[in-house]
């Protein structure tokens, strides 16, 4: 748009993100948020929130996350799309945010309800959104994610990595292996739980 904007900057360090979704992602984007001297709260929806994770100064669970939300200058969803994560986070959890805080999802389009976002992000319930995933992707092109200024977003690449294809096929290489040893599986995950 040609013009020479100033943003105020807004430090990382005494922030608090809150991460939802506390699998290998969501532990990476802690340490990542940890180094930026940030407090860093989570949710982790298996069992477990007595479990340590390094990165976290306080795990909560499932049930409290109004107050997670409440409490987090970021929110960051990194959790799997399951019966129970499909619109998680709707204009109920939007509206309890803080109207400074900034939703981010690296997780599945279908985690949020766009239209309460749409709708938070216009009359500025929160300050914004960086948006990695969407319900329909591409995003078509009459989104009214497109005319917010208070959003980025990215094409569902935040998981993208150039040796993915290879790390694919070893990680499928070393469990056929441990298949035809009788051993468990690396990234095993449980179909019951909807993954």
């Amino acid at each position: 748009n040609r013009q020479w904007k100033r943003y105020k900057q807004r430090l990382l360090r005494d922030q608090t993100a809150g991460i939802i979704g506390l699998g290998k992602i969501g532990r990476e984007i802690a340490r990542l948020c940890k180094a930026f001297e940030m407090t860093v709260i989570g949710i982790r929806n298996s069992d477990g929130t007595d479990r340590p994770f390094p990165a976290v100064d306080r795990v909560y669970s499932r049930q409290a996350l109004p107050e997670l939300l409440s409490a987090s200058d970021f929110v960051i969803l990194a959790l799997p799309l399951t019966n129970e994560s499909r619109g998680m986070i709707g204009e109920k959890e939007l509206r309890n945010m803080k109207p400074g805080a900034y939703l981010i999802n690296v997780a599945r389009g279908a985690v949020v309800d766009e239209g309460a976002l749409i709708r938070a992000l216009e009359e500025r319930w929160i300050a914004g959104a960086g948006l990695d995933v969407f319900l329909e992707e591409p995003l078509p092109p009459e989104s009214r994610f497109y005319d917010l200024p208070n959003v980025i977003f990215s094409p569902h690449i935040s998981g993208d990595i150039p040796d993915y294809e290879w790390r694919a096929t070893d990680i499928f290489c070393e469990n056929l292996r441990r298949y035809l040893a009788g051993d468990p599986f690396l990234h095993e995950v449980d179909k019951e739980k909807g993954y």
